[in-house]
């Protein structure tokens, strides 16, 4: 006769009791609980007993029923556990180094790219957030309808009266400053130099967090002949002299003397200066005038303002001094706008921009890369890791046989994937370390790598990988660690695999698919700017170089420059101007043409050139002549216009027609004069031999016959000082003045390039770890090809 079972509680509840109860409460709990759950049975039956057994239990799980655990009791344990996980899988690794190799590498040349390009961003989005107000800084900018130069209407410039109606007028603005940059020539003793400096009023510091070592700061810029000079400066032209109480001669200005030296500014800054004087000292600058916008306005409001409030009282300001001043101007069109500081480098794109910025179109497009890239090197992770516990079916087996359990298994799996997961970060970090500096060069960045600066970065970047690593080794683990021993050592594991076939393809097919795309998007990149270099300007570039000055004393010698240098064979033509045809940026509006009814007017462009400028640059008159000595009455008030710009006029035949206070003489051929992506404009040449803006600085313009180059810039340079001994020498030949105006396309180019070609890398590595996993799957295949007479190269 079978004994029936006798009722107890709820298994389930026993051993939730039994798992947090102090072992010297479990005995008189557990047996007071069974006694009075037996008596419950009898009196209310089964159902009820094991619901109030399981409320009790649970009305015991308080703190003063727990077990009191030593959290140190089991840590020489755990120690000793994870040294033996972390030497298996060091084992391991060594014994598959080719394997583990390729692993590495991919994924440390994953790590590596999207660290560089990660520090490109945090470089490129850190701009101008050293200065203490930099939440609160604003550039006051403005919108001219109407008045469209170079694609757009939109405008950095400010008149000068801004900045003292700022302050004076609204109470949320905290301080308001003119400025204006401009690279000077100096003199110092026997020795000149250009230097690229601000002009600014004395509220600059206000508003700004520029650093003084030593001397007067914001009090110098009350005195119109004094000037600050940055560190640079100092070691540049000083050395180990004290500069401070020492005059500079500074051309057109006169002496300056040196009051206080500054901390150069940081190279993250959209605009830069290696010293900074008085706007005062400008000969344009008149305070409080309203129709000149040739400053820049920047304010710092008071914490709390919103910026929008004051941007609509600023157009009421510009209304109501512009009916005061009863000026007749396009600007009375103009619309102020505030642009935050911190977004200036990368999302300010107007005219007439103080430094070159950067672009946030570019930050979003290489992020996508660096996260493409990340993507691609996981995937390949974690298909070598599905590929290599294949392989180990037959130790997995040994191991559960010999009683691992699977917890252990899957410890073992994650401490190996975690291992070469820290490689591949360490290894990453050294990379970057003693690469940085070729990457600053090949970007012409200055990126600076601290750890101590970039903990969130690095913390982020750890966090990922070893998310990868415990991702690439639990997938494999929960599936191999189920497996029964016995199919195990018979290496029957295959079929689990089949159905994550289909995710495993796909992953590598994406891969593939993104590394194509980047491909192209290389190729598209690298086809534009061969187009850029090989497409014809309209003019000849060729074998032409130029000098620059910004000395009056040139202009006034330039018949005797002429000469001297056209008596060295091997240069054939020399021609001055006031703009090199890759960028004349001088504009005017015109009125009262021949034709117009006398109240339209057109926005042309206009260039100062002298005579012989056409036939250096091998520009094709179609019409007409261009300038030349033999007609005296050229030089004055006779133009050469564009095609462009005879159309814009609308005139079929513009020969002899009425032009500003001449006539027309002659039609150029349309060239571009500005970047390939804008249109080419309305234009006019205008021969300034009498001197204007040339007579201040310019453009010396050459043309060689491309022997004895280095014999012929000695001469040049020799001539030069002969007769202007004080003007710094500087030349360069119009092609690679072309290469420089794209030369932060070329270096983004060269970067998406490279970071491409490791993508296609880490996607070559994937489909090499795929193929591993293949011949995995299939050996026992391989095997029966080769017993029966296959060879190695049929195989393959």
């Amino acid at each position: 006769m079978a004994i029936k079972n006798k009722p107890g509680p709820p298994d389930w509840a026993n051993r939730f009791l039994e798992w947090y109860c102090a072992d010297d409460l479990l005995d008189e709990i557990q047996g007071d609980l069974l006694e009075v759950y037996e008596h419950r049975v009898q009196e209310k039956g089964l159902k009820k007993a094991n619901w109030l057994f399981i409320k009790e239990v649970l009305l015991f799980f308080r703190p003063s029923s727990f077990k009191k655990k030593n959290p140190l009791e089991n840590l020489p344990i755990m120690l000793s556990l994870f040294k033996s996980y972390f030497k298996t899988a060091a084992r391991n690794i060594w014994k598959t180094k080719v394997f583990s190799g390729l692993n590495l590498i991919g994924l440390t040349v994953g790590f590596t790219s999207f660290l560089f390009i990660a520090l490109y961003i945090q470089y490129e989005s850190s701009f101008d957030q050293y200065h203490e107000k930099s939440d609160r800084i604003y550039r006051v900018a403005q919108v001219q309808k109407g008045s469209f130069y170079k694609g757009t209407d939109r405008f950095a410039l400010a008149p000068s009266g801004l900045g003292p109606a700022l302050t004076e007028t609204f109470p949320e603005v905290e301080a308001a400053t003119i400025l204006t940059t401009d690279e000077s020539l100096f003199t110092k003793a026997d020795r000149t130099f250009y230097e690229t400096g601000l002009f600014c009023d004395e509220s600059l510091f206000d508003v700004f967090s520029f650093e003084v070592l030593e001397g007067n700061g914001p009090q110098s810029l009350k005195n119109p002949n004094s000037i600050l000079i940055t560190t640079s400066f100092v070691k540049k032209y000083f050395g180990q002299e004290d500069p401070i109480g020492k005059v500079l001669e500074l051309e057109n200005v006169g002496p300056l003397t040196v009051e206080g030296i500054l901390k150069d500014p940081p190279k993250n800054s959209h605009f830069t200066f290696s010293y900074i004087a008085s706007i005062k000292t400008l000969s344009f600058y008149k305070p409080g005038v309203w129709d000149n916008n040739s400053f820049y306005a920047y304010t710092a409001l008071k914490e709390g303002y919103a910026p929008q409030v004051l941007e609509q009282k600023l157009v009421a300001l510009d209304r109501q001094y512009l009916q005061t001043k009863d000026i007749e101007t396009p600007i009375t069109k103009s619309k102020f706008f505030l642009q935050p500081l911190k977004e200036i480098h990368l999302h300010s794109r107007l005219n007439f921009e103080i430094g070159k910025n950067g672009d946030i179109r570019y930050l979003y497009f290489f992020a996508s890369i660096a996260i493409i890239i990340l993507l691609i090197a996981a995937i390949n992770y974690l298909n070598f890791a599905i590929a290599d516990s294949e392989r180990r079916a037959t130790e997995v087996g040994m191991r559960k046989a010999l009683g691992a359990r699977r917890d252990q298994l899957v410890q073992q799996f994650l401490s190996e994937s975690l291992l070469l997961t820290l490689i591949s970060f360490l290894l990453a970090n050294m990379l970057v370390f003693f690469f940085l500096p070729l990457f600053n060069t090949y970007l012409g960045q200055e990126i600076v790598f601290s750890y101590q600066d970039n903990l969130k970065l690095l913390a982020s970047l750890l966090i990922v990988a070893l998310l990868i690593g415990i991702g690439s080794g639990l997938y494999p683990a929960f599936f191999i660690s189920r497996v029964a021993p016995m199919k195990a050592l018979k290496g029957n594991i295959i079929g689990m695999y089949q159905k994550s076939n289909w995710l495993r393809n796909a992953s590598v097919t994406g891969q593939f698919m993104a590394a194509i795309v980047l491909a192209i998007g290389s190729l598209v990149i690298l086809q534009q700017l061969k187009y850029v270099q090989n497409k014809r300007l309209g003019y000849n570039e060729d074998q032409v170089l130029f000098v620059p000055y910004a000395k009056g004393e040139v202009f006034k010698q330039s018949s005797v420059i002429k000469a001297s240098l056209l008596e060295n064979p091997h240069i054939k033509e020399v021609a001055f101007s006031f703009s090199i045809p890759t960028n004349m940026s001088q504009s005017r509006r015109i009125k009262g043409w021949e034709g117009s009814n006398g109240e339209e007017s057109v926005l042309i462009y206009q260039g100062f050139v002298d005579y012989g400028f056409m036939d250096l640059y091998d520009m094709g008159i179609i019409a007409g002549r261009s300038f030349s000595e033999d007609f005296p009455a050229d030089s004055t008030k006779q133009y050469i216009l564009n095609e462009t710009a005879v159309e814009s006029l609308g005139w079929d035949n513009a020969i002899g027609k009425k032009f500003q206070e001449g006539k027309v003489i002659g039609v150029v051929k349309d060239f571009h004069f500005q970047p390939l992506h804008l249109a080419i404009e309305p234009l006019f040449f205008e021969l300034s031999s009498g001197g204007g803006l040339m007579s201040i600085r310019g453009n010396i313009s050459l043309k060689v016959d491309g022997q004895n180059i280095e014999s012929t810039i000695n001469y040049l340079q020799s001539t030069m000082k002969s007769i202007v001994p004080t003007l710094p020498f500087e030349y360069q030949f119009l092609d690679e003045a072309l290469v420089q105006m794209y030369i932060k396309e070329r270096r983004l180019g060269r970067m998406f390039s490279l970071f491409t070609g490791l993508a296609v890398l880490i996607s070559i590595l994937g489909l090499l770890g795929l193929a591993s996993y293949n011949v995995v799957r299939r050996s026992k295949e391989i095997s029966i090809r080769k017993v029966l007479g296959a060879s190695s190269l049929s195989i393959v």
